[in-house]
């Protein structure tokens, strides 16, 4: 039985206008209040999507977000912490210098903030975020030596290419891929959103087989394929088709709610 529904948020919840559209928002509030585990699953802190949390109700004690892809599972009302990976700014100095050699930005975010890595130049991160996160510019040599950041980014330049140029010190370190066609995600090793999950469904004495999945991305393909049902938005990447058995409309027809409405026959 399918316990757990577990969201991507860009191009797959919410639509081109970054809303909850009613009609999904009715459905996924209805699942909730019939005891559905509702989880958002996204690149984002969990400060940057409180206001869908909010929207959609998941503030009760059983309610958790998997963020930073899989790096971090937290309680959506108090933060706390159920699973964390992390990277420090040591693991960060041969993909900085990468940076430097092949002019690509770097953004590292912790659980407050983000630094943007000025030596490289400002990246359109900030603009991206629009204002969910605070911002700090800095050069490497000063980001803080003691912090545990949960993911870097790379933005403003193809994606795919950056990734195809990085050195094997990184890509054997690093889980990297791309989230959108200009933004690329450098993650703490063996770290995605199918990781938290895992967590979390273990948190309940759960696997996969309880877990249906919804996204977009490449960097959503771990859960989609892990999940006992994992479902293809429309406006899929060719990849993520491919990989999935089951497929709905797109972010911008209500692809989750009428999935979810036939599925459960609401």
């Amino acid at each position: 039985m399918i316990t757990t529904i577990a969201l991507d948020l860009d191009n797959t919840l919410l639509t081109s206008d970054k809303t909850i559209a009613p009609r999904t928002e009715h459905v996924l509030k209805k699942l909730h209040a019939d005891g559905k585990r509702i989880v958002l699953c996204t690149g984002r802190p969990i400060k940057a999507i409180q206001p869908f949390l909010k929207q959609l109700g998941l503030t009760q004690p059983d309610d958790y977000a998997i963020t930073f892809n899989g790096g971090l599972v937290q309680q959506t009302t108090t933060g706390k912490i159920l699973a964390r990976t992390s990277i420090t700014k040591a693991d960060l100095q041969p993909l900085f210098e990468d940076a430097q050699k092949n002019g690509f930005h770097l953004d590292v975010i912790d659980l407050q903030q983000v630094y943007s890595i000025m030596d490289l130049g400002k990246s359109p991160y900030e603009d991206f975020i629009n204002g969910l996160m605070p911002f700090q510019n800095v050069n490497f040599a000063d980001l803080p030596e003691d912090t545990q950041f949960g993911k870097v980014v790379s933005a403003g330049k193809d994606a795919k290419t950056v990734q195809a140029n990085l050195p094997t010190s990184i890509t054997n370190f690093f889980h990297v891929v791309p989230s959108r066609r200009t933004l690329l995600e450098f993650l703490p090793p063996h770290t995605d959103k199918s990781s938290g999950l895992k967590s979390l469904l273990g948190h309940f004495g759960e696997d996969f087989d309880q877990l249906m999945a919804f996204g977009d991305e490449e960097n959503d393909l771990g859960m989609l394929t892990a999940a006992k049902v994992g479902v293809a938005m429309a406006n899929a990447i060719p990849a993520v088709k491919a990989a999935t058995t089951h497929a709905t409309l797109s972010n911008d027809e209500d692809g989750v709610a009428v999935f979810l409405e036939k599925y459960f026959k609401l």
